[in-house]
This record gives C-alpha cells, sequence and structure tokens, in this order.
C-alpha cells in the first residue's frame, strides 16, 4: 500500500512539474516583457485569486493590469507577491485573457515553497512566476486560471 502510494506521488510529481516545462521547451521562448503582481489570495479547498500589477514591456512602457481566478486544492489565506516573465507575445493585446496550467506551493508566515509555474492562454503568450508572499496558505499541485484585464 505505502508503495502504491510512493508510486502514484512520485507520478504526480513528474506530471507536474515536467509537463509545464516539456511544454514551456517545445516552444521557442522569446522574452517579450516582465511584470509584477501583489494580490490576496483566500480560500477552504477552492482558492480565490485577486490583485493587481505592472507589465512593463522591452521598451520600457508600463500598463497597469488586473487579475482575478481560481485554484483547485487550496485553502488558507496570503498576502501573495509575485515577479514574472512573458514570452512570446507579438502584440499588447495577446497578454489579455484566460490563462491556466498546475501550480502548488506552501506558504508560512513570509516563507514560500513551490514551484514556477508556466501558464498559456489562447495567443499562445507563456508567463514564468516566480512567487511569494506571507500569510499560511497550502496550494496543492492542481488546475486553477487567472484573468488578466488591463486597468484604464
Amino acid at each position: 500500500m505505502i508503495k502504491r502510494l510512493f508510486v502514484a506521488a512520485v507520478v504526480g510529481i513528474i506530471v507536474v512539474f515536467g509537463a509545464p516545462l516539456a511544454d514551456a521547451q517545445e516552444k521557442k521562448l522569446v522574452k517579450t516583457g516582465t511584470f509584477e503582481i501583489e494580490g490576496k489570495s483566500i480560500g477552504y479547498l477552492i482558492g480565490f485569486r485577486w490583485g493587481t500589477g505592472t507589465l512593463t514591456l522591452i521598451d520600457g512602457t508600463k500598463l497597469k493590469f488586473s487579475i482575478k481566478g481560481v485554484k483547485a486544492l487550496e485553502t488558507g489565506a496570503a498576502v501573495i507577491k509575485a515577479t514574472g516573465t512573458v514570452y512570446n507575445m507579438k502584440n499588447v493585446a495577446d497578454f489579455e485573457g484566460l490563462y491556466s496550467g498546475f501550480s502548488g506551493g506552501l506558504i508560512v508566515l513570509k516563507n514560500f515553497i513551490g514551484f514556477v509555474n508556466y501558464k498559456n492562454n489562447r495567443t499562445g503568450v507563456i508567463v514564468s512566476l516566480k512567487p511569494s508572499g506571507k500569510g499560511i496558505r497550502l496550494s496543492a499541485p492542481a488546475p486553477g486560471g487567472v484573468i488578466i484585464s488591463f486597468q484604464s
């Protein structure tokens, strides 16, 4: 029984960590911008996330955006900060939209343990996140998504 659980856990880790990386490696990544996000998350089994951010294009142009989303298998509350890189964005309008993927991690007070997320939307834009935060939140590797919209 324990051996089966161990094998299932190893397979799960390979799928969660390997699939997004394999997807990103299949496509040539062209850096087209960076971003910073500040937000909050709260949940019990289903987590809700919301916040604001700034997209910085290669030419230095800065654009404000908002995010909101849902993720399965997330419990707790936290203030989230993330920096990241945007790849393969052909025009600014491509940044908006629904991003989906797998993510997971643990925040205890100010310590974050987790992994980098790759989230694709319908335009082929890939976003690589480096999250940090404070609070208490457990987020098991599971599907989730966020909607990014530019602010007026």
